[in-house]
């Protein structure tokens, strides 16, 4: 089963258009005509199942046969993580955490970060790519890179929070303490790690450090380690 990607659904006319390359996917690569169906999800948990009524080179009409919500009421995984020094290495890591199952990913800027940019607009075609070949119907939410301050600042009541460390001691492991049915909220720093004034900051915030196990990993490493632990947890 091949999976499309739309945001251009009316509700009205019970209709759904896909362009540009999703269109050019459909039409071009798989060679799809009128009078077929296909499956197209809005990235919000909804699954489509549609049928082509009208094709061109420059979009596609689809109308809507049928609808099912999915993967609704589950716990939400946000994870506030830093910028990797190499692009690939983050890209791996947006790409991996989609297909286990992230809601939310902002990257961070903290004082051992690397580097300070994303290009956005790649990241999330990235995320797209990731979901349909998983075949999961939701696509996290992706923000612009904020400081480490400002991420703390956030609104996380109704989230249990962490901060992933290695500079302290005797501290209880993530997956001992990630509370099934229960939304987090996780803190992963570069491979310099958080200082220890940036470690006492998310303190003071309501965010309890934990450790990944004995061994050290690369910061998109650790934020695998993160997704997997949270989706065995649900």
């Amino acid at each position: 089963m091949n999976l499309f990607y739309s945001v251009n659904i009316g509700q009205k006319n019970n209709e759904i258009t896909i362009e540009d390359q999703e269109n050019i996917h459909l039409t071009k690569v798989l060679r799809r005509n009128v009078g077929e169906n296909i499956y197209v999800t809005d990235g919000k948990s909804n699954l489509y199942y549609c049928e082509i009524i009208k094709s061109s080179k420059s979009s596609t009409i689809l109308k809507i046969i049928n609808q099912e919500k999915k993967e609704f009421d589950k716990p939400i995984l946000k994870i506030g993580i830093s910028l990797t020094k190499k692009q690939d290495r983050f890209e791996w890591f947006l790409e991996k955490s989609t297909e286990i199952g992230v809601s939310e990913i902002t990257p961070i800027i903290s004082r051992y970060s690397e580097r300070n940019k994303l290009n956005l607009e790649r990241s999330n075609k990235l995320l797209i790519s990731a979901m349909k070949q998983s075949m999961r119907y939701h696509l996290p939410k992706l923000n612009n890179p904020v400081y480490f301050d400002d991420y703390l600042k956030q609104d996380n009541n109704n989230y249990n929070s962490f901060i992933c460390t290695c500079i302290e001691s005797n501290i209880p492991l993530l997956k001992d303490n990630m509370m099934h049915g229960e939304n987090s909220n996780i803190l992963i720093g570069p491979e310099g790690g958080f200082s220890k004034f940036e470690i006492d900051k998310a303190k003071n915030a309501s965010f309890a450090p934990v450790s990944l196990g004995e061994n050290r990993y690369r910061t998109e490493t650790a934020g695998i380690i993160v997704c997997s632990i949270f989706s065995l947890n649900n």
